[in-house]
This record gives C-alpha cells, structure tokens and sequence, in this order.
C-alpha cells in the first residue's frame, strides 16, 4: 500500500467515521441533556400552580419526573458524552498526525516515514478500540452503529 493509498483509505476514512460518529454522540448527548434541564426548571415553576382543581399538574410533574429518571439512564447506558469525547480525540488526532507526516514535523522532522506513520495510526487506534470495547463493556451492550 503506497502513501496516498494509507492515507485515503485509512487515514481520512476512520476520521470521516469518528468525525459522524462523535458528532451523532455529541448531538445526543446535548438533545438530551437539553430536555432534562427544561424538564427539571419546570417542576418547581408547575409545582406553585398546584389547587384541588389541578390534578393534571400533578400528574404531568410525575410524567416530567419520570422522563428526568428516564433520559439519565439512557445516558448511563449509551454514554454519548464519554462516546463523543472519544471520537473526538481519534478524528484530531488522525487530523494532527496526518498534518505532522505531510509537513515533516513533530515526530516525523527527523525523517517521514511511512512505516512510522502506519505504526503510530494503528498503534492509536487499537487503543482506541480497547477504549470503546471497555465502555462498550461499562455499559453492557454493543454498539451496532
């Protein structure tokens, strides 16, 4: 495999998959963290409107506590912040590595190497699989995406 090769096959593929996936994480993880701050500063406002007459207040603060319990363990599960976090540090890295090989610089000024470049991209992204199988692992279920 010649360099342009590695890196369009390699290189810029697992970033482009990083990249999707840390901002699907990340996109999650903010759409949900949303509903549980508007939920939450909600049951204290609905709870003042409380009469007799009120029992569909009652029950809906139930229901947003409910979904508060809900939308924290499916974080808990999934943990889209720990994913996104993740993803984000491979694509930059890849991105930083991949600008270090081109202009000869960082661990590459004394020499570009592809062999080097290889062993390092696959030296992080092993470990970054180890990484994802112990959340994978934390979270007791597999990631079909």
């Amino acid at each position: 495999m010649n360099e342009q090769d590695y890196i369009k096959n390699r290189i810029d593929s697992q970033f482009e998959y990083y990249n999707k996936k840390g901002k699907q994480c990340k996109n999650r993880y903010q759409s949900l963290k949303f509903i549980v701050i508007l939920l939450s500063v909600s049951i204290p406002l609905m709870t003042g409107f409380i009469t007799n007459e009120t029992f569909w207040l009652k029950v809906a603060i139930g229901v947003a506590g409910v979904i508060i319990a809900l939308i924290e363990g499916i974080q808990s599960l999934y943990k889209y912040h720990d994913n996104w976090l993740l993803c984000r540090n491979a694509a930059e890295f890849l991105t930083r590595e991949k600008l270090y090989y081109k202009t000869k610089s960082g661990p590459y000024s004394n020499g570009v190497s592809l062999k080097k470049l290889v062993e390092r991209v696959e030296s992080f992204t092993s470990e970054e699989n180890k990484s994802w199988t112990s959340i994978s692992n934390e979270k007791g279920v597999a990631d079909n995406e």
